[in-house]
C-alpha cells in the first residue's frame, strides 16, 4: 500500500468508528400473532395515542401535533381508518376488525459528554519537479498531519412508543410493537423521530393486510 494513503485509510477507519454509533440508535422489540390472518383487515379504529408523561412537552401545541402526525401515518390505503368517536355514527366501531392502541413512553432531551481525540487528516501540496529533459511540471503529493478534536458536548433526543393491534371481535391482542430511537446532535428533535416511528409500525401493519394482493 501507499505510505502516503495507509495513515488516511487508518484514520478515516478510526474516525468512522468513532462516529457512526453517534449519529441514530434505535432498540425495538416486535411480536406478532403468527396465526392471525392480516389480510382479512378492511377496517381499523385508530385510538388518540396517549403521552403518558407530558412533562417534556415544550407546549399543548406539540402533543395536537403529535396527534395529527399520529392519525396521519395511521391513514393507510389498505384499510379504511376509524376514529372511535368521529366515525362512530358511520362506520359502527362493530364492523371494525382491529383496534390500535398506542402511548409515548419517553420523549426526553439529554446529553453526554463525548472525550477529546486525534485523528489523522490528510493534505495535499505541489512540489516542482525537474524532467530528464530539463523542463519542469508541478507534482501533487499528500501527508497526513495530527488533528486534535476537543471534548464536546453531545445533545441527544430520544422518544420511545408502543403500539398495541387488537382483534375487534374478541379483543386478542394480535400485534405489538415497542421502539425507543435516541439521535445525536439533536435538541428538541423528538418531533421528527417520532414521525419516523409512527411511520415504520403503520407501514409495516399495512404490508401484512396487503401481503395477499
Amino acid at each position: 500500500m501507499n505510505r502516503f494513503f495507509a495513515p488516511l485509510l487508518s484514520g478515516m477507519m478510526f474516525l468512522l468508528l468513532m462516529l457512526c454509533p453517534l449519529a441514530v440508535q434505535a432498540e425495538k422489540v416486535h411480536w406478532e400473532d403468527k396465526a392471525y390472518d392480516f389480510t382479512k383487515i378492511q377496517r381499523a379504529i385508530i385510538h388518540d395515542i396517549v403521552i403518558k408523561d407530558t412533562s417534556e412537552l415544550p407546549s399543548d401545541l406539540t402533543e395536537k401535533v403529535v396527534q395529527e402526525e399520529y392519525m396521519k401515518t395511521a391513514s393507510k390505503p389498505s384499510y379504511r381508518v376509524m376514529h372511535p368517536d368521529k366515525d362512530a355514527v358511520l362506520y359502527p366501531q362493530d364492523l371494525a376488525d382491529i383496534y390500535v392502541k398506542a402511548e409515548v413512553l419517553k420523549w426526553h432531551d439529554d446529553y453526554y459528554i463525548k472525550p477529546a481525540y486525534t485523528d489523522w487528516e490528510t493534505r495535499s501540496a505541489t512540489r516542482k519537479v525537474k524532467r530528464s529533459d530539463g523542463s519542469w511540471y508541478d507534482e501533487t503529493y499528500y501527508y497526513t498531519v495530527p488533528v486534535y478534536h476537543p471534548e464536546k458536548t453531545i445533545y441527544t433526543s430520544t422518544v420511545r412508543v408502543k403500539f398495541d393491534v387488537y382483534d375487534a371481535k374478541t379483543n386478542k391482542l394480535v400485534m405489538s410493537r415497542d421502539e425507543l430511537r435516541e439521535r445525536d446532535d439533536s435538541y428538541h428533535g423528538q418531533q421528527g423521530i417520532f414521525g419516523r416511528i409512527s411511520k415504520s409500525f403503520f407501514d409495516d401493519l399495512g404490508k401484512k393486510i396487503k401481503a395477499n394482493e
